[in-house]
């Protein structure tokens, strides 16, 4: 599933990449190193709790997801390739309501700009791991990817808010993914509002 969004995104990049430029560009924030911190709301529309054991399997329960969500201050690091195409590596803390829990999600953030204007839209993605924490519990992985839109508040200094598929999957037993007897998947909608500088 994974693969059908990296496809296309990998595919604009590279057309915009070789776009016309524009006399109407961003001369400050399309270039160069940047930070983005910004806050976001998770709201997680399924979970399940999947449990594997040598006789069954694999067995998946859902969860109760009634009034189910997250908040999540991230901030990424990184640099304009080009006025079209930035990476950078990204922190958070996600905390989690109903059920209660915190993850530590640390991401590669790549970034499509359809522009290279001081307004821009852009797609996103964010894929990465998450470190141990609360006991050493819950580490696992992260994808998320969506829209967004960038536009200037002030100077140099850009605003940025986006919306996305939010995707997790969380250890319970502290081992990896992949070794793990016990783990969650949380899917939902994020929006996301930051700045950009």
């Amino acid at each position: 599933m994974k693969q059908q969004f990296i496809i296309p995104i990998l595919l604009l990049l590279f057309v915009n990449s070789y776009s016309q430029e524009n006399s109407n560009h961003d001369e400050f924030r399309n270039k160069g190193f940047f930070n983005i911190t910004k806050l976001s709301y998770i709201n997680v529309s399924s979970a399940k709790l999947e449990t594997f054991n040598p006789v069954d399997g694999v067995v998946a329960t859902s969860l109760n997801v009634d009034k189910a969500h997250a908040y999540s201050l991230q901030t990424i690091n990184g640099y304009f390739f080009s006025p079209y195409f930035s990476a950078g590596i990204g922190v958070g803390l996600d905390g989690y309501s109903n059920p209660n829990f915190n993850t530590l999600p640390i991401f590669l953030d790549l970034r499509a700009y359809f522009s290279d204007e001081a307004k821009s839209l852009y797609l996103y993605m964010d894929y990465g791991t998450m470190a141990k924490i609360d006991g050493g519990k819950n580490n696992g992985s992260i994808f998320n990817i969506g829209l967004g839109y960038k536009f200037p508040l002030k100077d140099r200094l850009m605003f940025v808010t986006d919306l996305g598929y939010s995707y997790k999957s969380i250890s319970n037993d502290g081992l990896s993914i992949r070794k793990s007897e016990s783990w969650v998947q949380a899917k939902g909608l994020i929006l996301s509002f930051g700045i950009i500088f």
